[in-house]
């Protein structure tokens, strides 16, 4: 049984989870952003967290990019006469929410909260938010400071990024079963998600960085020049990408975002339409995989199994 955790963000590692969880003698642990969560409705809603969890549950809406394959939205729809709707949450997503809501307000934690609603989904894997303490991202904009969901939804992604921030980032610590998960991995993967919105919180928070630093540790890239976004979910989410990398001064490219992870990676899955890139980023200190990161159906699993065996040891 091999001890695996990957550090999520949403549509992208949702479809990469969906291989993993079908490759055999994995014990799997997602540790998912939560810097995106939202009081919506009076609601708490945590898309990322719910994203991994219905993805390692095999119902998550790929062709939506969010939410529950076959869900309807009449409550959304209803809210709208409320003045709310701007966040559209599925009805049977909305019980998740709310389920989450009245456990947190009973005292729960969100770790705690999390593990009774994947229980429900009857998903065997851990799933783990970032952290108990509340972070959000803001996004910098030319209209202002702006939430991430209300810059991604609300504005469509519309306002030009000057900055992306992280608040309450420093004074976070990391949910009590992190560090012993990023500890007692055989591997840890960065799942194929962005950087900055996804994948920046998790590594800021305090202790993270420094649990890595022992783990054999596999990043697979979330850029494919070699092909173009396909689906709406796919283009919304690289404009996004591109915006907040730009903020970074950073490149649209899998070598700048191999160039982010150079020193704390010890391999890259680069994506095989990409591999004139290859020879680039094996000079900056890591193996290079070469696989179809755009991978569906059954093939996401040989993906899956080309990411778990992509790291040997360290010397």
């Amino acid at each position: 049984m091999r001890r695996v955790a990957v550090l999520c963000g949403g549509f992208g590692a949702a479809r990469f989870l969906d291989g993993l969880r079908r490759v055999p003698d994995v014990e799997l642990t997602c540790i998912a952003n939560t810097a995106d969560d939202l009081e919506y409705a009076g609601v708490h809603v945590s898309p990322d967290v719910d994203t991994v969890s219905y993805a390692l549950a095999g119902i998550f809406d790929e062709g939506r990019g969010f939410g529950i394959v076959g869900d309807t939205f009449r409550n959304a729809e209803a809210l709208r006469r409320y003045g709310w709707g701007w966040f559209s949450v599925g009805d049977v997503d909305l019980a998740t929410s709310i389920r989450r809501t009245g456990l947190l307000r009973a005292g729960a934690t969100l770790s705690e909260a999390t593990a009774s609603l994947v229980q429900g989904l009857g998903v065997a894997a851990a799933v783990l938010p970032m952290s108990d303490d509340p972070v959000r991202t803001v996004v910098v904009t030319d209209e202002g400071r702006l939430a991430f969901q209300e810059y991604l939804v609300a504005r469509r992604a519309q306002p030009a990024v000057r900055a992306v921030e992280y608040d309450g980032l420093a004074a976070a610590a990391p949910a009590p079963a992190v560090l012993p998960a990023l500890a007692g991995a055989d591997l840890v993967i960065l799942a194929p998600s962005s950087p900055v919105a996804s994948l920046g919180p998790i590594l800021g928070l305090p202790g993270v960085r420094p649990a890595l630093a022992a783990a054999r540790l596999v990043a697979v890239s979330p850029v494919v020049s070699g092909q173009a976004p396909a689906t709406p979910p796919e283009q919304s989410r690289a404009r996004v990408r591109v915006a907040f990398l730009a903020a970074a001064w950073v490149d649209h490219t899998a070598t700048a975002v191999a160039r982010l992870y150079a020193g704390l990676v010890d391999a890259f899955v680069l994506d095989h339409r990409d591999a004139a890139d290859a020879e680039t980023i094996e000079g900056l200190g890591m193996a290079v995989v070469l696989a179809d990161t755009l991978a569906a159906g059954a093939t996401r699993v040989t993906l899956a199994e080309t990411v778990l065996a992509a790291c040997t040891p360290r010397p």
